[in-house]
């Protein structure tokens, strides 16, 4: 067997060895080659052996040479499966080869074989992989990838195998992606070290698999192109996922070319970052891997990028934490950055269980690198690097919020960001200021320890000063969420941020850290005042005890059990003040524990607290009780009022209020703590000649307290007053005299309040009566004069003013007073005056007296008097004199009830007066008497009658008789027993719903008029708001609630002032207990709920007013009542819209507005459409006001509806698709942009335009519809005007031109337009297939010029932007492009051109052809200039927008462009003549379409259309001309031109007939061997010669000349 195959290859060596020539060895070797090769799989040695001697040979002269070897057989056998298992060598042998032919092999035959490389290499062995692979690096530069969108690119991955072998996918992923990362730097050494042989990303054994270790197997001028090609390569066979590593790496690389193009197509894939491969190449790209180093800082800032998109990423440990930590030590300042913003995403993302175990060393090592880069203050000056430096700190939160356990014991990152923040560049510090402010949430969980060391920490930040105002302000904000109300360190950190140098907005969060209502919504914001109590500890406020010491700790006080040793000139006036006031409030909270009825926490606490103190009986009663139990068992009081003592002693500015606050507890303590004080009271007498007088009135009242009490002797009391008495009259000291009134006015009353007047001399006390009613005279300064009408108060409310001369005389000056200045304080001594004088007929003339003032127009006066009048009537047992009562334990004389009924009885006569200044004063009195009397028998006894008056009242046009009447309504109703209340209730319906009116009862009915005309005139009379509540009430079902209304529907300021501010509904803070009527009746709330929620917008601000007002009283949890009733609130809403009544329309489409503006949209998602209808039919409504409010509706509508759909920002895709499948319809329906009202499509389109910009890939499946309608839109919506003008163009002195470029101009810039192109921008293919119909039928049926113009620009956007989508379309969209170039008119005409050159590049040969076609019909067969016009400029945009469509069909086109060309109207040539230059190289190009020029116009030499036959015969001739010798077709050419010098003369033609001329002359011997043709030529020249024209024939004549000459012929003498 040996011999005979030893035999086979001796004669193929013979054969080889025989060739003589290199054309006959390589004829041999494509037979005998690869045959040859097969048998060194022979398993004899000496068949090898020889075998690999002739390949010797075989080596040695091809190398030399340019033979190709067969390269498919060799690959093939290289491949094939039944050759031996053994047979590397026969393999290598091939491979060699196929290596030494590869680069011999043309383009076409390399892109021919490279499939065949590829197919199966991820099998083989690893030597072959290398070997395999080197020859498809050698191949790849040279590979031409397929058309895009042609069947070839569709099946490019089954040519090359890899839709059946995803081996070699991953195969060739992995190692074209180690080829862009190879750098030639690893060959080259250093000055320290060999060359390192790897490259950044590479391993070692991959760097060995592609190099071999040496620069020469890619040599360094190849790899450029190599990348690029694998850039190509990859973007054309491998799938979005495989194109991933090499797009990705590519981008990378510092070619530009290559970067650039891959980066482009890196944007376009669609990766998921969360996939595990992907996520753990880039971590070992970025730490390198086995032996492969880490790739390099610009690169692995890219790779941080990405991972910025990965939740995976930032859940992997320990590779996350690695590559943060090495980011951040690196020195490129881009790598620095990504690396922080992943910290950020990071913190944002990872999950707890990831983050925690790690978060404190991220955080050590920003920390150490921003302390590395200087701090506090930075070593850097650019911008970037602050910025960077920024965003660490923003991280270093971002973690520390993720994971709280970092602060838990350790507060050193909080120091360090405060001392950041004091320290760091202004440009930085907003950075870290976010950075605190992200650590508040983590506040919660800090130790004990850790708790003591932040409030040391927040006390040095609040105390820094206005220089610091950031640090003061986060300090609060921490204080407010880290500790609890209770704690009294963090209530006065909070006083200190009161300081009025402090910011404003440090003093606002100062405020809230003070106010529990506030804190508690700080911490919880779902909290509902008047449903929840401060019931945690968190919440509670501090210990009164606790409080106090922390305040003498704070100002280096000592305390012993009862006393305090303070300096207080030591501590701010402002922080003092505001330290007293807050532990007045610990203990005014404390006192109310009993009665959470008035302890309700809600955002007016402060001011109602105080209120609640001056007015309502219980709160009163509860503090004096806690003042009395405290002042027996708890020191802490004691404590209080003397800091306030001391600080009031100071009689610094400000510290009036200490003594305000001591005197308070002092008055509504018991007469033990007066007494416990009465030892100060030589200090107390000190301040009664105090240069203040708010001081001297404050000591003569304490005075008249403390010189009272039982633990003073007589003769001591008797010795101060002398001493006051020695200076009332004192003129050489005013404040003397001033305090000596106010302090006898006090000790004399509270004397005889005690029953002790007697100790003083009866004469001093008449002197001391006589000073007073002295200074009350007009001449007396006006200090003296008011302090003595205080005096005359006091005097007389007590009774120390007692005979009957001397009220006579004051009462006479009070009066005067009154009258000459509606003085209050004159007004309220006069009542206090009669307080206890037991005479009735004096005390019914004293109520007279008021009675004759009730023309005063001074509402507030009206009010005091009412007060005074009360006090007349009622003495002691008015609440006005109850509640100034100051001694504990002492009762003030009563008096008989006869005077209060009659003097009743009279005010009831006067409210059937039809005087309007008697009926406003009687409501007023009568409302006094019910409030400050009502719980006396008179007042009871005619309640039922005082309701009637007050019914009367409210007919009043006066809005504050109105609403008096409406809270003495209420006020009746509170006092009746259950009886009366029924019977009140039906009389009230009554009087509204009565059709008889009684003039005696002094009822009304809902059609009376309130008001007087034209003040509220709403164009459809006046408007009642009584007349609202009676129906609110009515549609609720419940009519008792008519009182509870009417009491809380009253709008004037009036009642917020001080005076105003008693006629409340018991205690002041008892308003949220009408929220019962919910709780009790759900039924109630559901009927009530929506109809006053409606109430609250009414246009009338009245009734607007009024219902907010009740709204406010009734529901304490609003926001909770309007979600739990959306649905009947938005139900009701949606009806009224379509009410009757203008007023309601109006104010429906207000709530409905502000309801839709505070709720979730899937709340309101099913009622979507119905919404959309009654807001545009809001739009349309016939009252202005009604369309204005739905013009505000409509669009806050819309901008709600963006947000929906705005799917870029975080909206859901399901739900922004299920509401434009709900809404688009609707918005271009009849209800939209098809209604016939102007304004509700006007809104309709703006809308869509919104929907459209915002919508995002949400809005695609409504693409084609949109486009439609909007493509339609642009001629329905154009002005009329511009249509009438552009028909009368001529009527204005203007073209039709001008204004088709006008009108192109306005649909370019449309926002119609930019919606379209933004529908156009997210399109995809199954969307292009339902707008492909759609877009033909516009162009199709469009009439108007903006629609067909804006049909043609979408053309070409898609052709630009989505080639590969409109393609298979693009047939039908030329076809229709075709169909529009017979429009009449010039700019549609144009527009469609130019698409159609754009389409061009997509549609096939045949549909460009048929183009290209019907420019030639329009040249050859148009009638008029404008059709050859056309036909140019399709020709130029064919040729401008698809050149290389235009380039491969250019046989077809040009011939006809060189022919038009020549075209005799400069405006019809130029486009012609542009494209032939633009595509043509000069003579060449007519040499190369001499034929198909020469067809052309012999075709139409003979056209009926002048123009066209001149152009034919001038072109010809040119061509002649330009061709020279090289001839073909010549007889040819000699008929075409002679017919083209036929017929009659023109204007250039003796060109023709010079070019027929210069034709025979360089043909002569043609001419000349056809005697026929010479005799025809003659006679041309002779005919031409002969003509009439004489400038023509003395050119032609010439022509004829030269001929004869040549042809040795006679010249005609003629």
């Amino acid at each position: 067997m040996a011999s005979t195959e030893l035999a086979l290859v001796n004669k193929v060596e013979m054969r080889i060895a025989l060739a003589s020539t290199d054309a006959k060895l390589e004829s041999l070797l494509k037979v005998y080659l690869a045959p040859l090769l097969l048998k060194l799989a022979s398993p004899h040695a000496s068949v090898r052996n020889k075998v690999v001697s002739i390949c010797s040979h075989i080596n040695t002269r091809v190398k030399s040479s340019t033979i190709s070897l067969p390269i498919e057989s060799l690959l093939a056998q290289f491949k094939d499966p039944k050759v031996e298992t053994d047979s590397s060598l026969m393999r290598n042998f091939c491979l060699m080869y196929i290596q030494m032919t590869i680069g011999r092999l043309t383009t076409e035959q390399q892109n021919s074989i490279l499939p065949d490389l590829i197919k199966g290499i991820s099998a083989y062995d690893i030597a072959f992989q290398k070997a395999l692979f080197s020859i498809i690096l050698r191949v790849l530069p040279r590979w031409q990838a397929p058309d895009r969108g042609s069947n070839a690119e569709d099946e490019i991955r089954a040519v090359f195998g890899l839709d059946n072998s995803p081996g070699d996918a991953k195969f060739l992923t992995k190692h074209l992606t180690s080829v862009l990362m190879l750098n030639y730097s690893a060959f080259i050494p250093t000055e320290d070290s060999p060359a390192p042989l790897c490259c950044p990303g590479v391993p070692k054994s991959e760097f060995e698999f592609l190099t071999s270790n040496s620069p020469d197997t890619i040599p360094t001028t190849t790899l450029v192109p190599l990348k690029k090609a694998i850039i190509k390569f990859s973007m054309s066979v491998l799938t979005a996922e495989e194109q991933f590593w090499p797009l990705f790496v590519g981008s990378q690389e510092n070619i530009n070319e290559v970067a650039s193009a891959a980066e482009d197509a890196f944007r376009k894939l669609d990766v998921d970052y969360e996939k595990p491969d992907i996520v753990e190449g880039l971590f070992g790209l970025f730490l390198g891997v086995e032996d492969a180093p880490p790739v390099n800082p610009r690169f692995r800032a890219r790779i941080l990028q990405l991972f910025c998109k990965s939740s995976r990423a930032a859940n992997t440990l320990p590779q996350m934490v690695q590559i943060i930590k090495r980011g951040i030590m690196s020195e490129n300042a881009r790598e620095i950055l990504a690396t922080v913003e992943f910290v950020n995403w990071v913190a944002k993302i990872a999950k707890r269980d990831t983050i925690v175990p790690v978060a404190s060393d991220l955080v050590k090592s920003l920390h150490g690198w921003i302390t590395e880069s200087g701090w506090p203050v930075a070593r850097i000056s650019n911008v970037q690097e602050r910025n960077l430096r920024g965003f660490a700190y923003v991280a270093i939160g971002s973690l520390s919020n993720r994971a709280p356990e970092i602060l838990k014991s350790d507060l050193d990152i909080i120091s360090f960001l405060f001392s950041s923040l004091q320290g760091e560049h202004p440009d930085m510090r907003n950075s870290v200021h976010e950075a605190l402010s992200s650590l508040i949430p983590a506040l919660q969980s800090l130790d004990e320890n850790s708790i003591l060391k932040l409030k040391v920490l927040l006390l040095d930040q609040i105390k820094l000063g206005a220089e610091y105002s950031s640090c003061q302000y986060l300090a609060l904000r921490f204080c407010i969420a880290a500790l609890p109300f209770s704690d009294p360190t963090a209530r006065y950190i909070c006083i200190l941020g009161l300081d009025p140098a402090n910011r404003s907005d440090i003093i606002a969060e100062a405020k809230k850290g003070l106010h529990p209502y506030w804190f508690q919504k700080i911490h919880k914001p779902e909290f509902k005042f008047g449903k929840e109590e401060f019931s945690g500890s968190e919440y509670a406020f501090p210990d009164f005890k606790d409080f106090l010491e922390t305040l003498a700790t704070m100002w280096s006080a000592t305390t012993t059990d009862k006393a305090i040793d303070l300096d207080v000139t030591s501590v701010p006036s402002a922080t003092f003040i505001s330290s007293l006031q807050f532990a007045r409030q610990i203990f005014v909270m404390k006192a109310f524990e009993s009665n959470r009825q008035i302890s309700i926490i809600d955002d007016g606490w402060e001011h109602k607290l105080n209120e609640a103190l001056i007015f309502d009986d219980g709160a009163r009663k509860c503090f004096s009780d806690l003042i009395a139990l405290w002042y027996a068992r708890e020191p802490a009081l004691l404590k209080f009022m003397e800091v306030a003592f001391l600080g009031f002693a100071t009689q610094n500015p400000g510290m009036q209020s200490a003594g305000e606050m001591w005197l308070e507890f002092l008055t509504m303590g018991p007469k033990e703590l007066v007494s416990f004080w009465a030892g100060k009271l030589t200090a107390v007498e000190s301040f009664s000649a105090s240069p203040s007088s708010e001081t001297r009135m404050l000591a003569g009242h304490a005075l008249g307290l403390l010189s009272t009490s039982s633990d003073l002797d007589n003769a001591t009391i008797r010795e101060l007053v002398e001493k006051f008495a020695a200076s009332i009259d004192d003129t050489a000291s005013l404040p003397r005299a001033h305090g000596a009134i106010i302090a006898l006015a006090y000790i004399l009353s509270r004397l005889q309040l005690r029953g002790n007047l007697s100790i003083i001399d009866s004469a001093s006390v008449q002197k001391y009566i006589a000073v007073v009613l002295k200074n009350t005279d007009k001449q007396v300064v006006s200090a003296l004069r008011d302090v003595s009408i205080m005096a005359i108060s006091q005097l007389g409310a007590y009774g120390v003013l007692s005979s009957k001369d001397d009220i006579a005389k004051a009462s006479d000056i009070l009066m005067e007073i009154v009258k000459a200045a509606n003085n209050d304080r004159a007004m309220q001594a006069f009542g206090n005056l009669y307080a206890c004088v037991e005479d009735t007929d004096v005390k019914i003339q004293a109520a007279d007296k008021i009675f004759a003032l009730h023309e005063s127009k001074q509402i507030e006066f009206l009010l005091g008097s009412g007060e005074a009048l009360s006090c007349i009537c009622a003495g002691w047992r008015s609440t006005v004199l109850r509640r100034t009562l100051d001694v504990g334990g002492m009762e003030p004389p009563s008096m008989e009830d006869s005077v209060l009924g009659t003097v009743l009885d009279k005010v009831l006569e006067f409210a059937k007066t039809t005087k309007p200044s008697l009926k406003k004063g009687s409501c007023i009195w009568l409302l006094s008497f019910v409030q400050f009397c009502g719980h006396l028998k008179p007042v009871i006894e005619r309640l039922k009658l005082m309701h009637f008056a007050f019914l009367g009242f409210l007919g009043d046009r006066d809005d504050i008789v109105q609403e008096s009447a409406s809270r003495g309504l209420g006020l009746v109703y509170e006092k009746g027993d259950s009886r009366l209340k029924d019977d009140l209730v039906h009389s009230l319906i009554n009087s509204f719903t009565s059709d008889s009116r009684s003039a005696a009862t002094g009822r009304i009915a809902p059609e009376t008029q309130l008001f007087d005309p034209g003040v509220l005139n709403t164009g459809e009379g006046s408007v009642s708001t009584y007349k609202d509540i009676m129906s609110l009430a009515a549609e609720a079902g419940d009519p008792s609630l008519i009182y509870k209304f009417m009491s809380l529907a009253s709008s004037s300021a009036i009642w917020s002032t001080r005076k105003g501010a008693a006629f409340g509904l018991g205690s002041i803070l008892a308003k949220t207990n009408l929220g019962d009527i919910f709780e009790s009746n759900p039924r109630l709330a559901k009927n009530l709920v929506p109809k006053l929620y409606r109430y609250r917008y009414d246009p009338n601000m009245a009734v607007q007013q009024s219902m907010k007002d009740i709204w406010n009283a009734l529901i304490s949890d609003s926001a909770g009542i309007i979600d739990s009733q959306f649905s009947d609130i938005l139900e009701e809403l949606l009806k009224r819209m379509g009410d009757r009544e203008w007023r309601v329309r109006q104010a429906s489409a207000a709530a409905l507005q502000d309801l839709l503006d505070s709720a979730q949209p899937e709340k309101y998602a099913d009622s979507l459409e119905r919404i959309w209808t009654m807001s545009f039919r809001s739009l349309d409504d016939i009252k202005e006001s009604v369309r204005t409010q739905g013009v505000s509706l409509c669009r806050s509508l819309a901008n709600s509806l963006v947000r929906i759909i705005d799917v870029d920002v975080g909206a859901s895709p399901q739900r922004a698709q299920d509401t434009l499948t709900t809404l688009l319809p609707f918005l271009m329906g009849n209800s939209g942009l098809l209604s016939q009202a102007q304004e509700v499509q006007s809104f309709a389109l703006d809308t869509l335009l919104k929907l459209i910009r915002k919508g995002g890939t949400a809005l695609r499946p409504f693409i084609p519809v949109l486009v439609e309608e909007m493509l339609g839109l642009l001629s329905t919506l154009e002005p009329q005007a511009v249509n009438y003008i552009a028909l009368n163009a001529d009527k204005y002195g203007m073209t039709r031109s001008a204004i088709d470029a006008t009108r192109l101009a306005s649909i370019r810039s449309s926002p119609m337009m930019d919606a379209v192109d933004r529908c156009i921008d997210i399109l995809d293919e199954p969307t292009m297939k339902q707008l492909s119909p759609k877009l033909l039928a516009v162009i199709r049926k469009s009439v108007g010029l903006p629609s067909k113009v804006a049909s043609s620009r979408v053309l070409v956007t898609l052709v630009v932007r989505h080639a590969d989508i409109i393609r298979p379309y693009s047939n039908k969209f030329m076809k229709s492009c075709i169909s529009q170039l017979s429009d009449r008119n010039d700019t549609v005409v144009s527009s469609f051109a130019s698409a159609a050159g754009y389409l061009a590049r997509l549609s096939n040969d045949d549909r460009v052809l048929e183009l290209v076609s019907h420019a030639e019909k329009l040249y050859f067969e148009g009638e008029e200039e404008r059709q050859r016009l056309i036909s140019g400029s399709v020709i130029a945009a064919v040729s401008k927008h698809s050149q290389d469509r235009f380039t491969s069909l250019a046989s077809s086109i040009l011939p006809f462009v060189y022919l038009a060309k020549h075209d005799s109207e400069k405006s019809v040539k130029e486009p012609f003549d542009a494209v032939w230059t633009e595509h043509t190289g000069g003579v060449g190009a007519i040499k190369l379409y001499f034929g198909e020029i020469l067809d052309i116009v012999a075709d139409h030499l003979e056209s009926q259309r002048w123009i066209v036959r001149q152009a034919a015969a001038l072109s010809i001739a040119d061509a002649s001309n330009a061709v020279g010798n090289q001839i073909s077709q010549t007889e040819k050419l000699f008929t075409v031109l002679m017919t083209a010098c036929s017929g009659r003369s023109w204007d250039g033609k003796d060109v023709v007939v010079e070019s027929l001329c210069t034709l025979s002359l360089k043909m002569k011997g043609f001419v000349e061997r056809d005697v026929q043709l010479r005799d025809k030529l003659l006679k041309v020249f002779k005919v031409e010669a002969a003509r009439n024209n004489e400038a023509y024939t003395a050119k032609t004549k010439k022509s004829l000349e030269k001929f004869c000459t040549e042809f040795n012929l006679p010249v005609p003498a003629n």
